[in-house]
């Protein structure tokens, strides 16, 4: 599995040259690139791909879902979603390599279907769903997902519903009990009158 991680990030990077050119510096470091499913680790060749390799990662570039989130809406990740472990300078540079990286899937369509094909569909993708097209849409019904189910930070529909319904029954017990109190104070204070 680790092996077609590696081999798909090596595509995103053959579509980039200089930027692979700027991960050649670093030949020989083992570097870890996660963002929760994905988890990326390898060490940089000399041709500046990224080869699978045993052993931790000297420097792990550690990425918050909001990172994803913001990459889809083409806005710039907050600082604080992304982690830098171990060798710091070492992951702030891959981290800025990384940054640069962009996925053509219209180059990697045209491949099957020809580039006027492929011109068209990504047309169609972007009328249909979008800028991001319909992979985007795929990656952050993804990513929304593990974060309801294996990180829970976000909360179903029926959670919401039930929590907003357990809020209105509080409330209407709470107005309940004022009302109750506020007459069992005016029965008080009536009795104490007499």
């Amino acid at each position: 599995m680790m092996r077609i991680r590696v081999a798909a990030f090596n595509h995103l990077l053959n579509q980039h040259p200089a930027q692979r050119a700027e991960l050649a510096q670093f030949a020989g470091r083992r570097i870890g690139i996660v963002l929760p499913p994905l988890d990326v680790h390898g060490v940089v060749t000399e041709e500046g791909w990224l080869a699978v390799c045993e052993g931790e990662a000297e420097a792990t570039l550690r990425l918050k879902h909001g990172v994803a989130l913001a990459q889809l809406s083409g806005r710039a990740p907050d600082l604080a979603d992304v982690l830098l472990e171990g060798d710091t300078e070492l992951a702030a540079n891959v981290g800025r390599i990384v940054r640069q990286l962009k996925w053509d899937a219209t180059e990697d369509l045209s491949r099957v279907v020809g580039d006027i094909a492929a011109q068209r569909l990504q047309g169609f993708a972007r009328g249909l769903f979008g800028i991001k097209g319909e992979i985007g849409g795929r990656l952050l019904d993804n990513w929304l997902e593990h974060l309801r189910e294996e990180s829970p930070l976000l909360a179903r529909k029926d959670g919401v519903e039930q929590f907003v319904r357990a809020v209105d029954t509080l409330r209407d017990d709470a107005e309940r009990l004022e009302k109750r109190l506020a007459h069992l104070e005016a029965l008080a204070q009536a009795s104490n009158r007499n």
